[in-house]
């Protein structure tokens, strides 16, 4: 039983105790249960009581957090979901679980490394891919494809050294670029 990230906390809704999850476009809709694990804590299962779509955020009431001081608690915690709860994202789309770990190449085959992680921008979601030339940022364009065991690559020329020149940069001094 495999549970996976499907959002984080990131303020709570209203007087009654909701939770605002920002993550899945789908969010928490038709789970009857998740798991709620602060930074650095143990994940503790939790019945989902309500969830609906609030904006850019889900609404989520669990059991246990009945008002906006309980909510604020969790604030910043993930929210897992069992992988099996979750289904087939469907044609052509991809869970961001099913993602990490994958190794990533070019089109021509040359090994990238392998994605450690996914951050949500806003726009355009990144893949954060470490190899052994240190963690390289791949915005997931039309010219990345997820194949069945891996993820290959044909980005804009210069794309791939940009985003080691900045990690150098940044690694060689760090209050640059924030």
């Amino acid at each position: 039983m495999a549970w996976v990230r499907i959002g984080k906390v990131v303020r709570p809704l209203g007087l009654q105790g909701l939770l605002g999850v920002a993550g899945r476009e789908d969010g928490t809709a038709g789970l009857r249960r998740i798991r709620l694990r602060r930074p650095g804590g143990e994940a503790e299962e939790r019945a989902v009581l309500e969830d609906r779509p609030q904006g850019r955020l889900w609404a989520l009431r669990v059991a246990g957090v009945a008002d906006r001081t309980a909510a604020e608690g969790w604030v910043g915690a993930e929210v897992l979901a069992e992988r099996a709860d979750l289904g087939d994202a469907g044609p052509g789309r991809h869970l961001w679980a099913d993602l990490e770990g994958l190794p990533v190449v070019t089109a021509a085959g040359a090994p990238v490394g392998r994605v450690t992680g996914l951050a949500p921008t806003g726009a355009v979601d990144v893949l954060v891919v470490t190899g052994e030339d240190g963690e390289v940022l791949i915005p997931l364009a039309p010219y990345v494809v997820v194949e069945a065991d891996r993820v290959v690559v044909d980005p804009p020329e210069g794309l791939l050294e940009l985003a080691r020149k900045e990690e150098e940069r940044t690694t060689r001094n760090p209050r640059r670029g924030r």
